[in-house]
């Protein structure tokens, strides 16, 4: 004979004698605790990964350059370890932007400029300095023009007048203390041509670049870097300013 079995016996045992009807509240203190955890471990998370990333950002600088009263240009700037990239705006109407790659020595490996006039027509000039070699391709007008010349490594550099920035990596790269000087051939980038540029380190704040037409004072800040300057042929003024 064949027994019924109740519907309640193939319910599982329930060890702990909760009713089945019983919910948990999702709010309850425990769970808030954790929850509150969870969110303020997050926002730590962004809050450094953001600060982080800011201070991998290069810091802007400007140099103002002054005749008088009146604005000659603006160099605004960046630098890391390995490029400089700058643009400069002068109220003649040119613009010229340029990027420098620089090897471990702070010396130049490649430059990249473009020069914009007034009227809207450019020109490029692109630089690789070898080993022992120097090549220069420079581009107007749907043409363009190839020049090299031998230079041992460490020997060449570019230079721009109106570059105060790139007059300072000059500066870093002859690496000079006090009462000490460098001979250099400038790649003149505006030009398009070469002279001799020597460095001299005069006194811990001061430093001049020198060509046969050319004379550039430099004031330094204890860490070496350009503050001021003044170009003795044109009778320019160089500010330095930090931007945010």
């Amino acid at each position: 004979m064949v027994q019924a079995v109740s519907s309640h016996s193939t319910r599982t045992a329930n060890p702990l004698c909760v009713p089945d009807d019983y919910h948990v509240n999702p709010t309850t203190p425990m769970t808030s605790t954790f929850g509150y955890l969870a969110r303020a471990v997050f926002l730590l998370v962004i809050s450094v990964a953001a600060h982080g990333l800011h201070a991998q950002q290069p810091v802007r600088s400007e140099f103002i350059v002054k005749k008088g009263k009146d604005t000659v240009a603006v160099e605004i700037f960046t630098r890391d370890a390995s490029t400089l990239t700058s643009e400069i705006y002068q109220t003649n109407g040119i613009r010229t932007q340029y990027t420098i790659n620089l090897r471990s020595d702070s010396s130049a490996q490649h430059v990249e400029m473009t020069r914009q006039g007034r009227q809207g027509a450019g020109a490029g000039v692109s630089v690789n300095f070898a080993d022992t070699l120097v090549t220069a391709i420079m581009s107007a007008g749907g043409e363009a023009e190839k020049v090299e010349f031998a230079s041992g490594l460490g020997k060449a550099i570019p230079f721009l007048a109106v570059s105060f920035a790139l007059a300072e990596q000059v500066l870093f790269a002859s690496h000079l203390a006090v009462g000490k000087s460098r001979v250099w051939t400038a790649c003149r980038l505006a030009a398009g041509d070469t002279a001799t540029l020597t460095v001299t380190r005069f006194h811990a704040d001061s430093a001049l670049l020198a060509m046969s037409d050319l004379q550039l004072k430099l004031a330094l800040s204890p860490k070496g870097e350009v503050i001021g300057g003044r170009h003795m042929a044109q009778d320019w003024l160089v500010e330095r300013k930090t931007l945010k």
